[in-house]
């Protein structure tokens, strides 16, 4: 069955800026299209200085021997510190359904790109967490997570399989993904180091369009 159009561009988006595991499947008015959309997604260039060749979250420090004032506040650590295992959370449910059988090939290849990018984010923040903790920068209160899955919800998921898993991973990780734009968004507003600022403007753009993709192809089951 042919996939609708709006679907496969939508995906395309969000696999452009890293593993583009669709791009055969696009027609050049479609990439087009696609590269709109990318174009057109709130702080998509905001990861510009602070990006490495290979696409992935350089952690900066800031130029504090410059005379720069980057030094995290109680925000910038707490966004950091709540968002690995957020993100861990979305490499478990990533993992799940890449040993489920019976998965379309859009879901699983989201899948496939969310597990490495989120990986690949947890690096960096976790590096950024130890560098600042080694000058004595910690972390005074806590914080929620929002949108995490109970282990009630993702034991009914690894249950399922085909059409049915495929339904309730997009589910979860709507929900997921929404918590997330929560956490970017106190981060973005109340948050003092730049890095931290920049990445949770990267998450904010990139999860806005992972949403969109997932809300089309959950239409389409």
């Amino acid at each position: 069955m042919r996939r609708p159009v709006a679907t496969t561009i939508a995906l395309a988006a969000i696999l452009m800026s890293g593993a583009a595991v669709l791009g055969p499947w696009l027609a050049a008015s479609d990439r087009a299209r696609a590269e709109e959309l990318v174009d057109r997604a709130p702080g998509s260039t905001v990861m510009a200085a602070s990006a490495r060749e290979d696409g992935s979250v350089q952690p900066v420090l800031g130029e504090r021997a410059s005379g720069v004032d980057d030094v995290p506040n109680d925000a910038d650590m707490l966004f950091a510190m709540m968002m690995i295992p957020h993100h861990e959370q979305a490499v478990e449910l990533s993992r799940i359904l890449a040993a489920t059988p019976g998965i379309d090939g859009f879901s699983r290849s989201l899948a496939d790109f969310i597990e490495t990018d989120q990986t690949r984010e947890i690096t960096a923040m976790q590096a950024w967490i130890d560098a600042w903790h080694g000058v004595g920068v910690m972390h005074h209160g806590g914080g929620l997570m929002s949108g995490m899955a109970t282990p009630e919800q993702i034991a009914e998921f690894d249950a399922l399989s085909g059409a049915e898993a495929e339904a309730r991973f997009l589910d979860l990780m709507i929900a997921h993904h929404r918590g997330a734009l929560e956490m970017a968004d106190a981060a973005i507003a109340d948050g003092a180091n730049s890095y931290i600022r920049t990445l949770a403007k990267h998450i904010a753009a990139e999860q806005e369009r992972e949403i969109e993709a997932m809300i089309l192809r959950r239409g389409d089951l």
